[in-house]
């Protein structure tokens, strides 16, 4: 796929280039003090987990720092994503960077179901995961 060009607007990125209506996905990217993250919106499944796998690995880089991953916005998310969540985590780890999850309810429902939720660092709030950021720093 085509990854296109990114616009920026103030600390976000837009403009990803996957094709959302195919793929049911926005991916955006943003940054803050001490972190960078991404923001999803729409549904992950296995359609959609390669660009969200893409963008996560992209994210975690060598010699440690924080990635934000925003789900507040996802309605759906299938074994595909979990398995896309769960392989950022260990990447996370392998590279000393610390990977936080804001989930929305669905999601946050089927990470208690699976236990993932005591596997990966999650909030319901970004402000939330923002003050858990900026307290370790």
């Amino acid at each position: 796929m085509d990854r296109g060009t990114a616009g920026r607007e103030g600390d976000v990125v837009t403009g990803t280039g996957w094709d959302a209506d195919v793929l049911r996905l926005a991916i955006e990217q943003f940054a803050g003090a001490g972190y960078r993250g991404c923001r999803l919106t729409g549904e992950i499944d296995f359609t959609s987990a390669g660009p969200v796998q893409a963008t996560l690995t992209a994210m975690v880089l060598p010699g440690g720092g924080t990635v934000i991953v925003d789900l507040r916005r996802v309605t759906f998310i299938d074994s595909s994503g979990l398995g896309v969540l769960v392989q950022a985590h260990r990447s996370a780890q392998e590279q000393d960077t610390r990977l936080v999850v804001v989930a929305s309810p669905p999601v946050r429902k089927l990470l208690a179901l699976t236990a993932l939720d005591t596997v990966l660092e999650t909030y319901d709030e970004l402000a939330a995961a923002e003050a858990a950021v900026a307290a370790a720093r």
